[in-house]
């Protein structure tokens, strides 16, 4: 049999991703700057390990950012490719061995997207940009068959998500988790003259995030002092309630809800976002339960409100009501089990939206309430933004692209709620 020599053509590392290319760790998380060398770096060990027999897929969250991992690849691959011996195809952005190893380049804006795959080596790029359930609930599964290993790519989006999981990674000490940081001048490839045109136009705040790869916290950033108001209980009953107790004021303390105002806000999404709700207790000034789900039709949506209504004896629902939200709601208003709740939709638009926000903000500040502490709904607040309109002057508040903030107005809700005056709160509840 005629054998054919081939090559293989891996860019020439830079000690960065010298670094990570070598580290035996089974979950990377690799921050860098803009044009630090993060994708090239990680294309190399992408066609390392297909060449190794592995199954690889990277995902990202636009067709375009995927671009320069996939190219990349196919240059390093192109003898292979034209002497047939890898199989392409551009549409699907699949490279192939006849083994049956290959490379996959995938979109994921919807984490749901990567469902039904499976892989050895799977690549999420721009995973500050990522619902975090593209890891959570549908990237660590894909590696159950295999045991395969996780590669974590991105350039800050201040302290959102994936923050959260490079902090994971350099607390680790097991060897599972290993994390880098690096700035675009740390690539010794990235001309002066390139850096000087990425930087031109940029702010200082946008200097530090996209070529320091610093994580931001303060400046434009809503919400703040959040770790102080993460003390609420995450395993509460109906049974018990926070109370406020001089020297000690969270200690769970048994009592009946039903003696006390509860609250509950409902920010709602059915495919792309998701339904939150967040449940409040506006006499004890604490965030007593919180559900989050998408990709459910809306009378399943609907039938799980009313749950936790009659579980937490909630008297007062702010559900928003734009778009999808108006239709559900008038079939809330009509469900027997509503009878006596009071229903307020609220209308988000572009005047209505900074005074809520802004009314839970100035809680947090002065932490005048108490909220559970959990990964996605935390790094929602920590990644929500202002903008202010060169134009009109006005702000705008909105999460970053490709993070949601859902659980941002759902919390926002509860606390419009739980600010209503007690005369006007309620009407009588079958509850109380």
């Amino acid at each position: 049999m005629e054998t054919m020599d081939l090559t293989i053509r891996l860019h020439k590392p830079h000690a960065k991703q010298l670094a990570f290319k070598r580290s035996p760790a089974k979950r990377k998380v690799i921050v860098a700057g803009r044009r630090g060398g993060k994708t090239t770096g990680v294309s190399d060990v992408a066609v390392e390990a297909m060449l190794a027999g592995r199954r690889v897929l990277e995902a990202a969250p636009t067709a375009d950012q995927t671009n320069a991992f996939w190219e990349s690849c196919k240059a390093a691959l192109s003898e292979a490719i034209t002497a047939g011996i890898i199989y392409k195809n551009e549409t699907d952005r699949v490279l192939r061995m006849p083994d049956g190893a290959q490379i996959k380049a995938k979109t994921a804006w919807d984490a749901d997207s990567l469902r039904g795959d499976y892989a050895d080596l799977l690549i999420l790029d721009e995973y500050s940009l990522m619902d975090p359930s593209a890891w959570d609930e549908v990237g660590a599964p894909m590696l159950l068959d295999n045991d395969g290993d996780a590669i974590f790519i991105f350039t800050p989006k201040r302290k959102n998500h994936a923050f959260n999981l490079y902090q994971r990674a350099l607390g680790d000490t097991t060897g599972r988790w290993e994390a880098w940081h690096f700035t675009s001048y740390d690539n010794p490839y990235l001309s002066e003259s390139a850096l000087s045109e990425i930087t031109a136009d940029m702010t200082e705040d946008a200097y530090r995030q996209e070529i320091m790869a610093e994580f931001l916290e303060g400046e434009g950033q809503v919400f703040r002092n959040i770790a102080a108001c993460l003390g609420a209980p995450l395993n509460v009953t109906p049974d018990m309630h926070m109370s406020l107790v001089p020297g000690n004021p969270w200690d769970a303390i048994p009592d009946t809800h039903k003696a006390h105002r509860i609250v509950m806000g409902c920010d709602w999404g059915k495919h792309m976002d998701f339904t939150a709700l967040s449940v409040f207790c506006a006499d004890c000034r604490v965030e007593i339960a919180r559900d989050r789900f998408n990709q459910i039709d809306y009378a399943f949506q609907r039938g799980r409100l009313v749950a936790m209504v009659q579980k937490w004896h909630v008297g007062h629902v702010v559900p928003e009501a734009n778009a999808m939200g108006e239709p559900v709601i008038e079939e809330l208003m009509r469900d027997p089990a509503m009878n006596g709740v009071t229903i307020a939709p609220f209308q988000t638009t572009p005047s209505s939206k900074p005074p809520l926000i802004e009314s839970l903000a100035l809680a947090f500040e002065r932490a005048e309430a108490q909220w559970q502490d959990d990964p996605v709904w935390t790094g929602e607040l920590e990644a929500y933004e202002r903008k202010v309109s060169q134009q009109t002057g006005r702000s705008s508040y909105s999460a970053p692209q490709g993070v949601h903030d859902d659980t941002v107005m759902a919390r926002a809700l509860a606390w419009s709620a739980a600010s209503v005056p007690v005369n006007v709160r309620y009407r009588p509840s079958i509850y109380t």
